[in-house]
């Protein structure tokens, strides 16, 4: 996962008017949601509004059932903190005020309308808005990794073994920091080492910040978005691969993919998933073949809002990137015997994200 950097846009999204005080109140104690009552209040940078009297049954925030019990179960597994008004010391920008209170600078930066320019002309005296701060609770396994990301059980292990490979069980982890692929220092699942960070974790705090590290691209993915009400309309399996987008490249691989944020704000998620194809290495700025490979998972995950009739639009592209990142693997191992081992891998793999819809090349 590489260095998320991103041009934040103000949150313009309102919240829904509640029209009938009591329903409301009691549908939210019903369903647990004063907890994403809270943190939408944040996003839509707006004040509760006085409920005003109707006999319409009114909707919540325009969501449904199945979301609102999701929220219930994630608070299970979340800390949300809200956050008081930060003046501004002298000798504070947005990154520093940002870690002060766990948050990520493009949601300060969102619930107070700054975009990159205006972010650097603050000055002391000013007063902030923070967002409310998420912090992973109660995370002992990858199932609970799940749960706090109200994502599929299938879709955390998928990453585990993408970082992973086959050199690790779905219990093990990598404790101490080693050299991925791209030869970028790694620790945990997917974790980006930092000096000055732990050289060591045990499995319970490698599993916390997998869990922080999600928390993270989802706040990106938000604001990208237009914020958290923009975003929880996405399909849940193409918010999925978003998320793993985001968490192994940052949402640069979304903003600088032409046409792809707009397909996803305007409902083109066909055309959308089409796009999901930059292999192309951060740190060597070239192609790789096992960007191919992550790419194949997130369009096979977005993918799942089809319930197995999938457009061919999707398969076509899927195939294209299956045959460029064979292409590309046999630029990296040169030598025979070792492609052959390697192209079984990744077959291996791509065969569990695709089934027989890519036809796999065995030479």
């Amino acid at each position: 996962m590489t260095e998320m950097n991103i041009t934040l846009q103000q949150n313009n999204v309102r919240q829904q008017p509640v029209q009938e005080e009591k329903s409301f109140w009691t549908r939210a104690k019903e369903y647990a949601m004063s907890l994403f009552s809270e943190i939408a209040d944040f996003f839509s940078g707006e004040d509760d509004a006085k409920p005003a009297k109707t006999t319409e049954i009114p909707l919540i925030r325009d969501i449904s059932d199945e979301q609102i019990m999701q929220q219930n179960t994630r608070s299970k597994y979340l800390t949300v903190t809200k956050n008081p008004n930060y003046k501004i010391q002298k000798g504070d920008n947005i990154s520093k005020i940002a870690a002060k209170f766990g948050v990520q600078p493009a949601a300060v930066m969102a619930v107070n309308g700054l975009d990159e320019k205006s972010a650097v002309k603050i000055r002391a005296g000013q007063s902030l808005k923070i967002p409310p701060t998420r912090t992973p609770k109660n995370i002992n396994t990858l199932k609970d990794v799940a749960k706090s990301m109200g994502v599929s059980n299938e879709f955390i292990l998928g990453i585990k073994r993408i970082e992973d490979g086959k050199e690790l069980k779905d219990t093990q982890f990598h404790n101490t920091p080693y050299n991925d692929k791209g030869k970028t220092k790694t620790i945990g699942i997917g974790h980006v080492w930092k000096e000055g960070e732990p050289e060591y974790l045990n499995n319970k705090q490698v599993l916390e910040q997998f869990a922080k590290d999600l928390i993270k691209a989802e706040d990106h993915l938000r604001v990208l978005m237009g914020g958290e009400k923009n975003y929880d309309k996405l399909p849940a399996s193409l918010k999925e691969a978003l998320l793993d987008m985001t968490f192994n490249k940052g949402t640069d691989i979304i903003k600088n993919t032409e046409g792809l944020l707009w397909c996803l704000k305007n409902g083109k998620y066909e055309a959308a998933i089409c796009k999901m194809t930059n292999n192309v290495s951060a740190a060597t700025k070239q192609p790789m073949s096992g960007l191919s490979k992550r790419r194949l998972f997130d369009m096979a995950t977005a993918s799942k809002m089809y319930n197995g009739n999938i457009p061919k639009s999707i398969t076509n592209t899927a195939q294209r990137v299956y045959n460029d990142g064979i292409r590309l693997l046999r630029l990296e191992y040169p030598d025979k015997t070792e492609f052959a081992a390697q192209l079984a891998d990744y077959n291996r793999d791509v065969k569990s994200f695709w089934g027989s819809k890519v036809k796999l090349i065995t030479k």
